[in-house]
């Protein structure tokens, strides 16, 4: 089952890696058409603003797991180095509490608030507004997963407080 799990775990951030990178190409590439229909032939196309927009938000979420992951979160840590090396692992898994707790919280508003948004439209696409906020929920899911793993392992010892 173990084996299981951490294939599952791995594939899952292989794959956030590889839409990450699809969705900046493609991004990147849709400013790109968008600028040259604007500026070179004078007759802009109405939907690259917005898809540009999705795709970031995209971008963003899905990125934010790969970030809890790799521990390149912005965080203030000058006080809790200078705590001995227990109480800095206490206080590690504290904050990875609090922060799991925030995710859980980000979820469920972002679930309930999906009944409201599947009754919405974008204005320029036209697709039903629960895809671009469904970044949101797949973005917390991600990052709860990477927190409560990273909780653990600072509560275990397997990684250095």
């Amino acid at each position: 089952m173990r084996q299981v799990l951490n294939w599952l775990y791995e594939n899952i951030n292989k794959l956030s890696y590889a839409i990450v990178a699809l969705l900046l190409f493609f991004m990147v590439a849709n400013v790109f058409v968008g600028v040259i229909y604007r500026y070179v032939l004078h007759s802009a196309l109405f939907w690259t603003e917005e898809l540009s927009r999705y795709m970031m938000i995209w971008c963003a979420y899905l990125a934010m797991g790969m970030v809890v992951r790799d521990e390149q979160n912005a965080k203030v840590v000058f006080a809790v180095n200078l705590l001995p090396e227990k109480a800095r692992r206490v206080v590690k898994v504290l904050a990875q509490l609090i922060v799991v707790v925030l995710l859980f919280i980000m979820f469920w508003g972002s679930v309930r608030h999906m009944r409201i948004l599947r009754l919405q439209t974008s204005p320029a696409l036209g697709i039903k507004m629960v895809w671009p906020y469904l970044s949101v929920t797949v973005g917390s899911v991600l990052m709860f997963i990477e927190t409560v793993i990273l909780m653990f392992q600072y509560a275990t010892g397997k990684k250095a407080a």
